[in-house]
């Protein structure tokens, strides 16, 4: 599949199977993360794979308002991104740490990676930090910026003509 081609199948699933992500599959999608590259090759991201009950329903519990089925929007994998805010390369200019984009392009990666693979996914935000720091006994310095979901979709993505009207303008989008 062409990268312009994956561009257009990715959407946000938010209703998955209730089958579970091949482990090649997801070995997969974790090396396409640990390759991404990040700022002065620091790596400062972590990923914690969710994958048993007990696990998806700590990150279930960091956003209720997602919660199905045991898990966020019942997928049978979730993956909390983290950074390692002392890793990261710092702008010496304003001191701007990278590793919320470091996480970002690592998420953004592994996104597409398991929609490469026929699975779908969805890049949450909306979550508290400091419920999955409680949820995931996270070491101190180690932030949760992200959790990707990933399973086989139980939704569509939305028709051509619907896509259009929620995605920005190219006019607008270039300044």
């Amino acid at each position: 599949m062409s990268f312009a081609d994956l561009t257009l199948e990715r959407y946000s699933c938010r209703k998955y199977e209730k089958r579970a992500v091949e482990s090649e599959k997801l070995d997969a999608i974790l090396e396409a993360g640990r390759l991404a590259p990040t700022a002065c090759n620091n790596h400062p991201v972590r990923v914690l794979p969710c994958t048993t009950p007990e696990l998806l329903e700590k990150a279930a519990a960091c956003q209720p308002r997602f919660a199905r089925d045991g898990s966020i929007f019942g997928a049978p994998v979730v993956l909390l991104v983290c950074g390692v805010d002392e890793d990261a390369w710092v702008r010496p200019y304003d001191q701007m740490n990278a590793a919320p984009i470091d996480t970002a392009i690592v998420c953004d990666q592994m996104m597409m990676q398991a929609t490469e693979l026929g699975l779908g996914t969805c890049w949450v935000c909306h979550f508290k930090p400091e419920i999955a720091r409680e949820q995931f006994d996270l070491p101190e310095g180690v932030y949760p910026y992200h959790m990707l979901t990933v399973g086989y979709a139980a939704d569509t993505i939305a028709s051509p003509e619907r896509r259009a009207e929620r995605t920005i303008a190219r006019e607008d989008f270039l300044l």
